[in-house]
Order: structure tokens, then sequence, then C-alpha cells
């Protein structure tokens, strides 16, 4: 199971559902790290680009589910479901159904790409999803 948590968790750092936060306009002159912001100025948070950050996460781009394993990373540098008290209220029920999808599925059927191609996300509204050009051969491993 832990094994399937790591997964899971490093399947949502490459490829975050949703890319960024809302926008937060400070009410107040604020200074941040040095940076002084205005009250009428824009902050967001990239989700994508935090958990792309090679201090973080070293060979960022590479699918390696034991960093998850190795470590335990604080609420400021892996948020797949935002943070603070903004979190998506359904995180806990999404990670249930990854699970439960992912052992499901890989439990019955071998997947494999129909192409070598590098797939990358798109944006579909506020979300990230695979491309359309996404084709997979399924084979049922009972049979």
């Amino acid at each position: 199971m832990s094994y399937l948590d790591a997964v899971v968790s490093e399947t949502l750092r490459i490829y975050p559902v949703i890319a960024g936060v809302f926008a937060r306009i400070p009410t107040q002159a604020i200074s941040i790290l040095g940076y002084k912001l205005q009250h009428d100025d824009w902050l967001s948070i990239s989700i994508y680009a935090l958990h792309h950050r090679e201090d973080l996460y070293p060979d960022a781009k590479q699918f390696k589910p034991e960093r998850f394993l190795e470590r335990t990373y604080s609420p400021n540098e892996y948020i797949p479901f935002g943070g603070g008290n903004r979190r998506c209220i359904g995180s806990a029920l999404a990670l249930l159904e990854m699970k439960l999808v992912t052992v499901t599925v890989l439990s019955r059927f071998q997947l494999a790409l129909t192409n070598k191609c590098p797939l990358y996300p798109v944006r579909r509204g506020i979300t990230l999803a695979p491309p359309a050009s996404l084709r997979m051969v399924i084979k049922n491993k009972l049979s």
C-alpha cells in the first residue's frame, strides 16, 4: 500500500489536476521574502511549477515514486489539492478513488501505449487532462 500511495503522489506531482490556484489580492501592502506587494497586486501559486522545482524534486521530470518513500514533503512543497483553508474538500475521496481504480485496472488488465511519442497534458478549462491523441491497447490479464 505504501508504494501505491507513492505512485499516486508522484503522478499528482508530475501532473496535478489543476496547474495553479486561484489568484489572491492582498488587502494591504505586504512584503514576502523581500518582495514588496501592493494592495492591488494579484498573487497566484503555480502548483505545476512548484512540483517541478529541481531543488525540491531532483530529476523532476522523471517518474520516481520512491521519492515519496524516502522523504515526507511539507504542505508548502507538495500541494496537489491546494493548501490551507482553501484545500480541496474532496481530496480524501479523490485519493481513495485513484487508488481503487489503479489497483482494479492494473490487477485485471495490461496497458500499453500505441506509440512511443511523448505525451503532455493539455488544459481543459482550469484542469489538466490527457491529450486527445492518447491511445492505448488494453489486454485482459484473465484471458
